[in-house]
């Protein structure tokens, strides 16, 4: 297990996350809607059939829940950004700002929880899991999507992989998912890679965010017809899903 350290306090990290603004990440909407849409078709066989109650933690803009929503769910949210929140909301969402330490909703009513991108951000992985468990129901399905720090790019990579980020305070393998969720209650049965859609330009930016060698360098040069074509990509996240524990 490998952890952000030292870090902002857990009341620190929360109110910057309702204060921020998230324009560059709504930016690419679309192209997420169509990347969760498509992840739903591929673990189909595994998730929850169409007309199930799902809850999507930090939801950002509600990308998640438009793909929800087509796909046949009825689709709810939780996002700690008033920003985001308002975003989502003006799309005809169903989003309530807040965490998983503070919300309204009814235990034991959910078929599907997701963490799209979310555990690494978690002060409190393990007691987030815990809360999770009390809002599934029996047969629900809990979904993980995480930076695997456990990948052969980030062993490549080393300390220069493009998810060690100071608010990514926890860093997962397969193995330590695995574990935290079977502290908690669950079970982890299946793990696949995850690909994304995004736009090149916007990847080209994230790239030079990041400090990726060149990458400034050939963002300056690339034309804006470039920038602007979608790009299907893997940059070692992996989605796993787990059961709870009978």
């Amino acid at each position: 297990m490998i952890f952000e350290s030292p870090r902002f306090e857990a009341g620190t990290i929360v109110a910057g996350y309702m204060a921020s603004q998230e324009s560059a990440h709504d930016s690419q909407y679309s192209m997420r809607v169509l990347s969760f849409y498509r992840a739903l078709q591929k673990h189909a066989g595994y998730l929850p059939a169409r007309g199930a109650k799902v809850l999507d933690i930090g939801t950002a803009g509600g990308a998640f829940l438009d793909a929800a929503k087509q796909y046949g769910y009825d689709a709810y949210g939780m996002e700690p950004s008033a920003d985001l929140v308002a975003r989502g909301k003006a799309r005809g969402l169903q989003i309530e700002q807040g965490t998983i330490e503070s919300h309204s909703f009814t235990p034991g009513s959910f078929d599907l929880v997701c963490l799209w991108d979310v555990i690494e951000h978690l002060p409190d992985p393990k007691a987030a899991l815990a809360e999770i468990r009390k809002l599934l129901k029996p047969q629900g399905i809990l979904l993980i999507n995480f930076p695997d720090i456990g990948t052969w790019q980030a062993k490549l990579a080393g300390r220069r992989f493009w998810w060690i980020l100071s608010v990514h305070l926890h860093h997962f393998t397969e193995r330590s998912i695995r574990h935290i969720c079977s502290l908690t209650g669950f079970e982890a049965f299946h793990f696949q890679r995850y690909w994304q859609t995004l736009e090149f330009g916007y990847l080209e930016r994230m790239a030079v965010h990041y400090k990726i060698p060149l990458t400034a360098l050939i963002t300056r040069l690339t034309p804006g017809f470039i920038q602007r074509l979608p790009i299907p990509y893997y940059a070692s996240q992996t989605t796993a899903l787990a059961r709870i524990k009978q």
